[in-house]
């Protein structure tokens, strides 16, 4: 009687399928093969994607302004992106930044051959003593530049703290990489660029002349997502912020040097780009990362310092006419930036433990 109890239960238990697991909901997202970037493929990486109930799809674009340009072709939903072109693209109204990906300030800028004749002046503007450079070694400069970009945003604003501007130079859109290679081939007399193609440079002996900190701004990297879709699926959205404060969490938690391989391998798989451990570890340092709480703060109307960032780069924009006063008017009400969804996270309540993994 037992047997024939066993073989039943055995029978039905090949016939009735177990109820299978909530499928993860597929999530097109965007990056630029840098430093935020690396936290979605390490999270990836451990399926805490899926975990949170998202199966992440990265898609990788050589600049802010190109993930923001093609949205409409790739319909990423959420991704990474400068602050500039962030900003450009939120007067359209069909972006909204619901984080900030990381603190790249330290990471841009602007090299020059070390027997350059910008080098010969500094501090010629003293608000800004460390900035190399005058107007008559700079005017008519080829610049290579990735137009529209926190890059090209440090380029202007050196320009101005020179007595010059972006009309005194000529500015060839390049990117990073590529503008790396040709400046070691001689073209150009200086090159803006930002991390990882600053440790090329710096490798290649280049000087810089100046960067985001000598000239006072700051250039967070903000995370977007696509208006509609958050309005139609919060819940995915807050899902991926969820994902990625856990991997804030665990940078935090276990400091960058744990990170050193897993960076470097990410750079050669998915950024195509080769990084020494040393240059891994530099570059992990110099990116800072904002916990839940710290992001809450940043983002706070009166006491956090997100909107100060963005009005130094709105105002710079309006006064080198590259916004219009409208817009300039538009942007300063800010009505682009949504902390609903971190505030959400917040009140659910602690996020998985940051240690876990694979």
């Amino acid at each position: 009687m037992k047997f024939h109890l066993l073989a039943s239960l055995l029978l039905l238990a090949l016939i009735v399928p177990s109820a299978p697991a909530q499928a993860a909901e597929p999530m097109q997202t965007a990056w630029i093969g840098e430093h935020e970037a690396f936290l979605v493929w390490y999270a990836k990486e451990q399926g805490w994607d899926r975990e949170a109930g998202v199966d992440l799809r990265m898609l990788r674009f050589g600049s802010g302004e190109k993930i923001v340009s093609r949205q409409g072709d790739y319909e990423w939903k959420i991704a990474g992106c400068g602050a500039v072109p962030a900003l450009m693209a939120a007067r359209e109204g069909r972006f909204e930044v619901i984080g900030i990906g990381n603190d790249e300030s330290a990471l841009n800028a602007i090299y020059v051959r070390p027997d350059s004749p910008v080098l010969r002046s500094r501090g010629v503007n003293p608000l800004y003593p460390d900035v190399y450079g005058d107007a008559e070694s700079v005017r008519g400069a080829l610049v290579l530049c990735p137009e529209k970009t926190s890059a090209h945003y440090l380029l202007s604003t050196w320009l101005r703290i020179i007595g010059l501007r972006d009309e005194d130079v000529k500015v060839q859109n390049v990117l990073p990489d590529p503008a790396v290679d040709m400046f070691a081939k001689h073209f150009g007399d200086a090159i803006a660029i930002w991390a990882p193609a600053t440790y090329t440079a710096n490798r290649k002996g280049f000087k810089p002349a100046a960067d985001s900190p000598a000239c006072g701004v700051r250039q967070p990297v903000l995370l977007l997502a696509d208006r509609a879709f958050a309005a139609e699926h919060p819940e995915q959205v807050r899902a991926f912020l969820a994902m990625y404060l856990r991997v804030v969490d665990a940078l935090h938690s276990r400091g960058p040097e744990a990170f050193v391989d897993q960076y470097v391998r990410f750079n050669r798989t998915w950024a195509g780009k080769t990084m020494t451990p040393e240059e891994a570890l530099e570059d992990l340092l110099a990116h800072p990362v904002f916990s839940l709480g710290e992001q809450i703060a940043l983002f706070h109307p009166q006491s956090g310092s997100l909107r100060k960032w963005l009005d130094g780069i709105i105002t710079f924009y309006g006064e080198i006419g590259d916004i219009s006063p409208e817009d300039v008017t538009r942007l300063n009400t800010f009505d682009f930036l949504n902390d609903s969804f971190l505030k959400s996270l917040n009140e659910e309540g602690p996020l998985a433990p940051p240690t876990a993994g694979r």
